[in-house]
């Protein structure tokens, strides 16, 4: 994977890494820098992109097309319901192998955002579809993961935020939970801080033990080092 911070790319090896934070810090903006530089280097990206408007302002942006970019290399599949991304999470494996008899090969996929729909679908008073949810969560994690061993394949979750009652206070922690944490190797927090469109990073692996820290500034073409 190759982050648009490369002090990041020092502390991630292989599994499963989220991107994850409240609306608007730059998630996607981030998820974009990175298939940018993958695209960049003649590797194939697919996109899952789950939210009702394709952010085509922000690809234009961040995608330098005075470049000589491949940009038939970023493959943009739309995905319109949670169910709809479980069924296609076990068919991914097919396409994988359809890219590899044409000597081609997918290096990575992101999923923006993994739990954005898996929200909209939780209802406090249907316990039955909650744990359902939960188990379609749990196996679509599971065949990212499998794609990420077998094939070598960089997997990137943008994901969202949820709340937790801890020590009689609440905290934010990753939407998914436990579901997330046992899957997710490492998990980049982006926050907000006082500065306008400054942001805070934070780097934890999936215990929540913190690994790095640092600000970096969010522009239209996304964020500057």
């Amino acid at each position: 994977m190759i982050f648009p911070i490369p002090e990041l790319n020092k502390f991630h090896d292989d599994g499963l890494f989220s991107v994850w934070g409240s609306f608007g810090v730059g998630k996607t903006t981030f998820a974009l820098q990175t298939a940018f530089n993958t695209i960049r280097t003649n590797k194939n990206v697919l996109f899952f992109y789950t939210k009702p408007n394709l952010p085509v302002y922000k690809i234009k942006n961040i995608f330098d097309f005075d470049e000589k970019v491949k940009i038939e290399n970023f493959n943009i599949i739309r995905i319109k319901d949670f169910d709809e991304l479980y069924k296609i999470s076990f068919k991914i494996e097919y396409l994988i192998l359809n890219f590899l008899k044409k000597n081609k090969k997918i290096d990575l996929i992101i999923i923006d955002s993994i739990t954005d729909l898996y929200n909209l679908d939780l209802n406090i008073n249907e316990k039955e579809r909650n744990i359902s949810l939960n188990y379609q969560l749990n196996q679509i994690l599971a065949n990212f993961a499998f794609l990420n061993k077998n094939y070598n394949i960089d997997i990137l979750i943008i994901n969202e935020t949820s709340k937790k009652n801890q020590n009689d206070s609440t905290i934010e922690i990753q939407s998914g939970g436990k579901v997330m944490t046992y899957w997710i190797a490492q998990a980049l927090k982006i926050e907000r801080t006082s500065v306008l469109n400054e942001r805070k990073f934070i780097l934890t692996y999936s215990i929540e033990k913190i690994i790095l820290e640092f600000k970096l500034n969010m522009t239209n073409n996304g964020f500057i080092i």
